[in-house]
């Protein structure tokens, strides 16, 4: 039985250019890296070096991240990041939306979709408690809504868990509409107010089998195809070197995979190549 596509979320590595990103994913054996580019400019010069230092990797280039839809807003942001998937390579462009109107919301969604249809990128919406998209649910249906073929939904095992939606609600959708998720760890107990609700989100998250999270039941509800990232945006972690914390990243992934019977060998869809092909590699 082959394994998903694994990939480091751009927030595992916070505070890491993007080259030791790559060198980082590369070194702990990930098949695919995510890049945040909402606050950073990229040159030519520097999107074309970091697209060579993947090739050589043998990384692919899961997500760029974020577009935030909000109300008066123009998509000069969301260009600018497909921009910078395109030359990069990216499968899929994340999306969340701080517009309360949901109709708005799709239409946004829907013109961001047909911008990234030609770079060929897929654009996929993230529900959080304390956006404007705060259920699975509310996320399928303004996907659906927006009418463009292509869109998908992100699930997060965080904001699953303290959205209030359950692993098994998945199996109500199209499976195609969650191409890849995102997996991290948290206690049980879930903070009541929006705010901390978004200070857990960024700075307080656990490795996958550190929390209380029942991820071994999302892991089964999750399409077989469904990649996985892992986003673990942690103070604690932010003090380690990122090779250090992918190494870690990946043996906790690990782990939790071998609990489900999960394989060694990847999908090569995003082009990743074997990890313990790639681990070999980085001794040489």
């Amino acid at each position: 039985m082959g394994t998903r596509v694994l990939s480091i979320a751009a927030g595992t590595l916070r505070g890491t250019e993007p080259v030791e990103m790559v060198a980082s994913a590369e070194h702990a054996g990930f098949d695919a890296v995510g890049f945040g580019f909402e606050h950073r400019e990229m040159s030519s010069r520097e999107l074309t070096q970091l697209s060579q230092r993947l090739a050589d990797a043998e990384i692919s280039v899961i997500d760029v991240e974020v577009v935030r839809i909000a109300p008066g807003d123009d998509n000069e942001a969301a260009k600018r990041l497909i921009s910078y998937g395109s030359a990069l390579g990216a499968k899929h462009l994340l999306v969340v939306s701080n517009d309360d109107d949901a109709s708005r919301t799709a239409d946004r969604f829907a013109e961001i979709c047909e911008i990234a249809a030609g770079a060929g990128i897929r654009p996929v919406l993230e529900f959080m408690a304390f956006t404007s998209v705060t259920s699975l649910g509310r996320a399928v249906d303004i996907v659906g809504r927006s009418g463009v073929p292509g869109g998908g939904v992100l699930v997060d095992s965080l904001h699953l868990a303290r959205c209030g939606d359950l692993a098994a609600d998945i199996a109500q959708y199209p499976p195609e509409l969650f191409p890849y998720a995102q997996i991290c760890d948290a206690p049980a107990q879930s903070p009541r107010e929006r705010e901390l609700l978004a200070h857990e989100a960024r700075h307080e998250r656990l490795m996958p089998g550190e929390g209380d999270l029942l991820l071994t039941d999302l892991l089964s509800a999750l399409p077989s195809a469904t990649s996985l990232s892992i986003e673990v945006l942690s103070d604690d972690l932010d003090g380690l070197p990122a090779m250090i914390r992918a190494s870690r990243t990946m043996q906790v992934t690990r782990r939790l995979l071998e609990s489900i019977g999960e394989g060694e060998t990847p999908d090569p869809s995003l082009g990743g190549v074997g990890r313990e092909q790639v681990q070999e590699k980085g001794r040489r």
